[in-house]
Order: C-alpha cells, then sequence, then structure tokens
C-alpha cells in the first residue's frame, strides 16, 4: 500500500560494535549444501580501507565495454507462463516451507517469480506466522535443478509467545492517531480496521497491530501514515508515510505520440496498448476527475494555457516508461500483470509535487507553484512509476536505508527512461526535474553525478557518500551514495561532457572509477531490485545484491563484477577490488592490556579460490587465524602497533593484498582498568560490557570510581549499574528527566567493599527512555574502574 511522491525538497550484547561502520552481512543464506547458486554469495565489506601510495592511479581509467551472458538474463514470461509457476509455487509452498526450514506455524505466499535462460527460477515470497501477516519477514528463493538458495529480509526465527494482543485494536487506533499529529498530518482520520500482524523490527519478532492514518501533510501531499504499534507494551514500533514527495504538444517533450481511442467521435486519452492507461483531470473534481477528451485527436499546444498539455506530459511519460520496462526487460506493465495505471493532472493548488500511490495504481502531478510548472516532465512521470515497480517487486520499506534505495530506485531508472527516449526536446542528462523548475530556482532538483549539489536551504542537502548515519536522513537525502553509485558505475569518474552537459564526479578515496555504460548499470540495479533485494535491503545488503547480479550478467571475477564493488567503493560501501582482492582493514578503536579482544578481516576474492592470511607486528599477545582471518587473544604490551594484514588468493595468480594500520593499545592494571570496546544500545533494550580485574587483593574499595563515556539522544533515560564477578549490582547512574545534554562523560564513586576486587565485571545500561519518544539508538563508548 505504498505511494510515493517527488520530494521536492534485559538482553546482552555478545559481541560489541567495533565502530560506527561496522555493519553485519544481510544477504544470501544458503539452504543446501549444493554449490551451483551458493559459490556465486558474496559478502559484504563493511568499510573502506587504508590505500597504500602504490594503489593509487590519477589517471582516468578506460570505460569497461562488456556484454551481458544470456544465460544470466531472465526470460520474457508470458501472462500464462506467470500464472502457472505462481500457482506451482502456491502448490509447493509447505514443500517449500520445509526446505527452508521454517517453523511449523509459518506459511509462504508467493507474491512474484522470474525464470532465467538458464532455468533458475526467483520465487518471492511474503510470510505469515499462525495465519498473521509477518512485516519483514520477505523472502526469495533462488532455484535450479534442486539446488535452492534463499535471500531473506530477516534471517530471525520467526516465533512469539502468544498472538493474543494485550492491546486493544482501538487503543492501537489511538497510537496511530498520536503518531499522526507527531508528524504534523493535517486532519488526521484512522482508515480502516487495525490488523495484527508480527512485526519484524530491530530482528525481534514482535505481535503488534498496524493500522493506517489518512490525512494531509504539510505541503498538501495527500498522507497515509503506516504505523505499527506493539501488541503487548503499546509502544510504536514504527510509523512511515505511505505517500511522499515525488500526436500531442507537449510541454517539456515537444510533439509526441500518445495513445487514444476513438468513442462515437469522442476521443478520449486511453492508450489501448498499455494496458488501458487512463489520463484525468483533477481540477474541480471529485475522486480521480473527469476523463481528458478532444474532439479532433490534436492534444495540447505544448503551453500551460492549454489544460491539456500537462495531460499530454503525463500521457508521453507513461507511455514511455512502459516501453522502456517492456522492451528492456520484458516487464508487462508497472505491476507486470498488463494492467495500466491512471494519470491524474492538475491536482491541487499551487501543490508543487507529484506522488505515486499503490491504493488507487495512479500517477498524480500538481501543477507547480504559482500553477506554472506541472510536474509532468518525463523524468519525474518515470520516477514516480518506479515507485510502483519496487512496491510489486522488492518492495522496499520507505524508511531508514531501504527508503533511500527506494527513492534512489526511482531516481536511476527514471534516468533510465529519459536516456532511451531520447528526446531532443528533454536531452537525457543525469540530473532530475531540470525542466520543471520544481523549487524555482532554474535548477535541477537532484544531480546524480554529485547529488550534494542540490542542497537547499529549507530541505537540506542530500549524500555524496555512504556514512553510519544515512539511514537518519530524509530518504530524499539518503538516496544520495545510490544516485552517486548508478552515475560513477554507468560513466565513471572525474571530468567529462556527456550530450553537452559537463560532469566532474568525485569518489569517496580520490581514487578514479571506471563506468561500464548506463545500459549495463541498469540491468545490473534493476536484477538486483527484482530478483535479489527485500523489504530491509540496507547500503551492505544492496552492496551484495548488485554484485550478485553483476556475476549473473556478466560473471564473477569480470571487470564488470570488480567495476561494481569499486563503484560502491567509491560512495564509502565496501572496499575496492586491487589485484582481484578486496580487503577491509578492521577498526582501529584501541584495546586495552588484559582484556581479550577479537577483531575480523574481511575479505572476498573476485574470482573462486581460497583466501589465506597472514599478518606482521601485530599487538604482543594477539594473533591471526590463516584460513578465516580472524584475529583474536589478549594484549600484553601498550602502545601505537604498525600492523600489517596480508591476504592472498592462492588460486588466482598475483591475487595478492596487503593492508596497514595503527592500532593502539591501551595501558590497563594496577588501579586502573579500561575497556574501550563500543556497544550499541538498542531501544529499550540491555547491554552488558564486561571488564577484567586481575592483580587485586581482597575486595574492591568503598571509593570505586567507574567513569563512563555514553552517547544516547535521551542520555537521561540510561540506567546504568555496575554487576561484580559474584553478581552484586552496584547502582551507578540512576534515570532523571532528559534536559538534552545528549552525552555522559563522567566518573560516578560507588562502594563496592563488599564484593571482592578480581574477577569480570559488567557495566549494565538499560534504555528506558519513555515510550512516548522514539530516538535513535546510542552507545557505550567505553568505560573504566579505578581503584
Amino acid at each position: 500500500m505504498n505511494s510515493h511522491p517527488f520530494d521536492t525538497g534485559a538482553t546482552s550484547s555478545p559481541n560489541p560494535s567495533p565502530d560506527r561502520r561496522g555493519r553485519g552481512v544481510r544477504g544470501f543464506v544458503a539452504v543446501t549444501a549444493a554449490v551451483a547458486l551458493a559459490a556465486l554469495l558474496t559478502p559484504f565489506i563493511p568499510a573502506t580501507d587504508a590505500v597504500a601510495a602504490s594503489d593509487r592511479d590519477e589517471a582516468a581509467p578506460r570505460k569497461i565495454v562488456a556484454e551481458s551472458r544470456p544465460a544470466g538474463r531472465p526470460e520474457v514470461l508470458s501472462a500464462a507462463q506467470r500464472k502457472r509457476l505462481l500457482e506451482a509455487a502456491s502448490d509447493d509452498r509447505a514443500t517449500t516451507a520445509r526446505a527452508l526450514r521454517l517453523g511449523g506455524q509459518e506459511a509462504l505466499i508467493p507474491k512474484d517469480v522470474i525464470e532465467d535462460a538458464d532455468g533458475t527460477v526467483h520465487t518471492r515470497y511474503e510470510r505469515t506466522y499462525a495465519g498473521l501477516p509477518v512485516i519483514g519477514g520477505d523472502l526469495v528463493v533462488h532455484e535450479r535443478a534442486g539446488t535452492r538458495t534463499v535471500t531473506k529480509a530477516s534471517s530471525a526465527r520467526i516465533t512469539v509467545p502468544t498472538t493474543k494482543a494485550a492491546v486493544s485494536a482501538a487503543e492501537a487506533k489511538k497510537s496511530a492517531l498520536s503518531a499522526a499529529k507527531n508528524e504534523r498530518t493535517r486532519n488526521p482520520a484512522a482508515s480502516g480496521d487495525s490488523r495484527l500482524v508480527v512485526f519484524i523490527g530491530d530482528g525481534k519478532p514482535t505481535l503488534a497491530w498496524q493500522s493506517y492514518v489518512t490525512g494531509t501533510q504539510t505541503d498538501g501531499t495527500p498522507s497515509r501514515l503506516d504505523v505499527v504499534t506493539d501488541a503487548a507494551t503499546g509502544k510504536r514500533l514504527r510509523s512511515v508515510e505511505e505517500i511522499h514527495s515525488g500526436v500531442g504538444h507537449s510541454r517539456y517533450s515537444g510533439q509526441v505520440e500518445i495513445g487514444t481511442v476513438n468513442d462515437n467521435g469522442v476521443y478520449e486519452l486511453t492508450d489501448p496498448e498499455r494496458g488501458g492507461h487512463k489520463t484525468y483531470d483533477m481540477t474541480g473534481a471529485g475522486g480521480n476527475g473527469d476523463l481528458v477528451t478532444d474532439d479532433d485527436d490534436v492534444w495540447g499546444d505544448g503551453t500551460d494555457a492549454d489544460r491539456q498539455t500537462a495531460a499530454v506530459d503525463a500521457a508521453y511519460g507513461q507511455r514511455e516508461t512502459w516501453d522502456f520496462y517492456k522492451e528492456r526487460f520484458g516487464r508487462n506493465g508497472i505491476a507486470d500483470n498488463g494492467v495500466g495505471a491512471l494519470s491524474r493532472v492538475h491536482f491541487g493548488d499551487g501543490f508543487a509535487n507529484a506522488f505515486w500511490d499503490d491504493l488507487c495504481f495512479c500517477m498524480t502531478y500538481g501543477d507547480g507553484h504559482g500553477n506554472g510548472n506541472p510536474l509532468t516532465e518525463l523524468d519525474i512521470a518515470a520516477h514516480e512509476m518506479t515507485h510502483g515497480v519496487t512496491y510489486a517487486s522488492a518492495n522496499l520499506t520507505y524508511s531508514g536505508e531501504s527508503g533511500g534505495l527506494n527513492e534512489a530506485t526511482s531516481d536511476i531508472m527514471a534516468t533510465a527512461v529519459e536516456f532511451f527516449a531520447n528526446s531532443p526536446a528533454d536531452v537525457p542528462d543525469y540530473t532530475i526535474g531540470e525542466l520543471a523548475d520544481v523549487r524555482g530556482t532554474g535548477k535541477p532538483l537532484r544531480y546524480m553525478d554529485q547529488p550534494s549539489k542540490d542542497a537547499d536551504p529549507v530541505k537540506g542537502t542530500s549524500q555524496d557518500y555512504w556514512t553510519p548515519d544515512t539511514g537518519k536522513q530524509d530518504v530524499h537525502h539518503s538516496s544520495g551514495p545510490a544516485n552517486h553509485f548508478f552515475y560513477l558505475l554507468s560513466e565513471g569518474s572525474g571530468k567529462k561532457t556527456i550530450n553537452g552537459v559537463d560532469y566532474d564526479s568525485p569518489t569517496y578515496d580520490g581514487l578514479p572509477v571506471a563506468g561500464i555504460g548506463l545500459r549495463n548499470a541498469t540491468d545490473i540495479w534493476y536484477r538486483a531490485l527484482t530478483t535479489y533485494m527485500t523489504s530491509t535491503t540496507d547500503y551492505a545488503a544492496a552492496r551484495t545484491a548488485t554484485l550478485q547480479a553483476a556475476a549473473d550478467l556478466f560473471g564473477r571475477g569480470s571487470a564488470t563484477y570488480e567495476a561494481v564493488g569499486n563503484a560502491w567503493a567509491a560512495v564509502s560501501v565496501g572496499s575496492r577490488y586491487v589485484s582481484h582482492i578486496a580487503v577491509t582493514a578492521p577498526s582501529t578503536r584501541p584495546v586495552a592490556v588484559g582484556q581479550p579482544t577479537t577483531r575480523q578481516i574481511e575479505a572476498v576474492g573476485s574470482s573462486a579460490g581460497e583466501l589465506n592470511y597472514s599478518a606482521h607486528n601485530l599487538p604482543k599477545g594477539l594473533s591471526i587465524n590463516p584460513r578465516t582471518g580472524l584475529i583474536s587473544g589478549t594484549p600484553k604490551k601498550a602502545g601505537i602497533f604498525k600492523t600489517a594484514v596480508t591476504v592472498e588468493n592462492t588460486a588466482q595468480h598475483k591475487a595478492r593484498r596487503t593492508v596497514r594500520f595503527d592500532w593502539p593499545v591501551l595501558a590497563s592494571g594496577g588501579r586502573y582498568f579500561v575497556n574501550p570496546a563500543r556497544y550499541d544500545i538498542p531501544n529499550w533494550k540491555t547491554i552488558e560490557s564486561p571488564l577484567i580485574v586481575t592483580g587485586r587483593k581482597g575486595n574492591a574499595p568503598s571509593d570505586l570510581k567507574v567513569t563512563i563515556d555514553l552517547v544516547h539522544p535521551w542520555v537521561g533515560g540510561q540506567v546504568v549499574t555496575l554487576v561484580s564477578e559474584n553478581g552484586t549490582e552496584i547502582p551507578v547512574k540512576p534515570w532523571y528527566w532528559d534536559t538534552g545534554e545528549g552525552e555522559i562523560h563522567a566518573t560516578y564513586t560507588v562502594d563496592a567493599s563488599a564484593v571482592p576486587a578480581n574477577g569480570t565485571w559488567k557495566l549494565r545500561v538499560t534504555d528506558d527512555t519513555p515510550g512516548i519518544f522514539q530516538p535513535e539508538p546510542g552507545y557505550l563508548d567505553r568505560w573504566s574502574l579505578t581503584f
């Protein structure tokens, strides 16, 4: 039910987060031991390693020319073939669920299917638990010749203690209405009945209510807020806005062909060759408005004075978007079911936006500020209709990083549609909304080559590169790294002129990137979207999905495959391939003498082969596993160690890579003991950070000093407790009403004289933020004891 507009503007933590860039691998989970598909699954490299000077090459690399492999491309399925495959998947869903080792109360519902030329079938499923929909439980099964692999939105085991709600549906509606007020929704009203679901948010399945609230956003865009409320506590778990900004004579594309029908001498703006798509005028009309008609089949005059002009642009936009998806990917309409959408023009008064709504399967366009610039430009139309394609496939959740990827997908495909149409009146480029002048500045709304150029004093600025805070940004800004990736993958970095437009795209690491051409880049993104991405895909998983798509289409180990990885590294997602190996140095956060530590070297070769690891000048007391790359041990000496780790692919000639980094080891012992490892604090959860104390005699002192460095947007709600080796709990920091400080860097004195000094102490932090707030998670940065 997504609709997206064109935005104008006490659980312990067993493994601490190494730093803010540390991110888990999400993607492909092998179900059988068979290797046909599993061998292609590529882990995500979470951060960019230091690059030796010898790796740098300031000369711009040549564009990579490659033809995709026919076997990796999907077949064009007829409606009957697609129906048969979906019916077969439905008939076998119980068998498939058992093969995936799903729980006894889980069931699968087939949603979409793709069949490749080599016979591989990719079936997308929604999941239920005890008959309840599972939000965030979608998955894609990839199967060929008895080999089955799966891409999951979440790997969590689906189970809840009960399916009976303690909070009533009426209370959930009240919570949803409250959320709408917090979002400044005008005239909020509950829409339909709340439904009981199982929600997977932070990885833990929770019984919840899903409610919808309709109204109007502050800029006049219709609103439909999707609110998920914990059915046991009444806490709001998530709120997502589902409607977001987002021969005829056209305003933007000159004279164009459009589909019409003659109904007894009256021509209707209905396209019979494209699913019966209809275009409506909403001026002064209710519902969808009035179907646009004409008496001579000549539509508009290319100016705003003729109200048909906007309708011509809208009809042309749907025509080109339909034809692009049909000719390039064999997709039969937005939902791939042959059904045309609706276009509605002249919405509102001075409405400077456009949006796609899955519920009505329709595109809606405003006329812009002063009703002088309708938002019916081709790339805006293609952008909005692509939201429908995303909904029908990966259904990327419209918040956090997945929301940014949702927006980027629309920008990426809109750019591809513009190049596909190749209109002399709207010359193809890597900007969005450059003709409609949405903001009244005479400048494009978005720049693919350098997203930060779209700086807006009110809306903010898009990101050029991924950061740990990307998921906290507005989705129209967090889309920037993916847009930038796509431009770099298509055209490469550095200065160039394309169709008369000058570009000079930078990279995060200052290294050049080779382009593979827009067509190849588009093919890779579309296959990743429709075959490997799920509702929860983030930037880490998007890298994995596009690498898998490149492996399917061009072969793993190809120059194109490595170009995908390098384009992601250029926007700070993952590491570059150098000598056919991508390596990420571990976090260089300090460790401490006497405190056990582990650090994982993340590495992957672009071709098959076993990787061996070796290290030089590790901190004393640490060693590296030559097969896994895991560094572990207990540091014995303080200092800064200039460490070098070498990774070698024994099956590939000259595939050898060395990364170097400084690794500080803090002094710890005697009277002072420190744990400098960072521990993230999930919302309303508890974490524990250990600290080993040795060499002390007797009990701890009555004036034990506990120093903590803690960051949280609601720091007053963090309750801190010191736990001794024997389990004695000693209060450190109490709860208090937050005053907005955001951080604590303080030393507390506690009486620990009743417990032994030696042993493993734990600092326990419980997030007890009031339920009316939903802050971003915080973290314990470090803590220490002074005896």
